[in-house]
């Protein structure tokens, strides 16, 4: 096992990926790295403490559902400045960030027609 050299290679894959945390199936977190040249938006300690709770909790959450809906691709968090992407892959849980301007040209639209009838409808 080379978490290392596995995060290398995702941020090598794709250059719009800003930050690879990767958890074992014990919560132990093998990797949490920025790419080099950003910035973090938050603290090393906060991403530390966060990976070891949420992605987990949120993937548990949506596999409930797998028996009768199917395997869960991944799952996503778009935050106003950070677009996050869960994975588990095996017994490894994958956690990457993007810049909140990725393109998901359906979501985008959608998220953007929800808040213009919820303006207009759910005041």
């Amino acid at each position: 096992m080379d978490v290392e050299k596995f995060a290398e290679e995702v941020f090598r894959s794709e250059p719009k990926i800003r930050y690879v945390g990767i958890l074992d199936n014990r919560l132990n977190v093998l990797a949490s790295r920025m790419r080099d040249g950003v910035h973090s938006l938050t603290s090393d300690e906060d991403d530390r403490h966060w990976l070891v709770l949420v992605p987990n909790i949120l993937i548990d959450c949506a596999e409930k559902l797998s028996p009768t809906l199917g395997f869960v691709e991944s799952v996503t968090i778009r935050y106003e400045k950070l677009f996050l992407v869960f994975f588990r892959l095996d017994a490894f849980t994958l956690v990457l960030s993007f810049e909140p301007t990725i393109i998901r040209p359906f979501m985008t639209a959608l998220s953007e027609s929800m808040r213009k009838l919820g303006s207009r409808y759910l005041k």
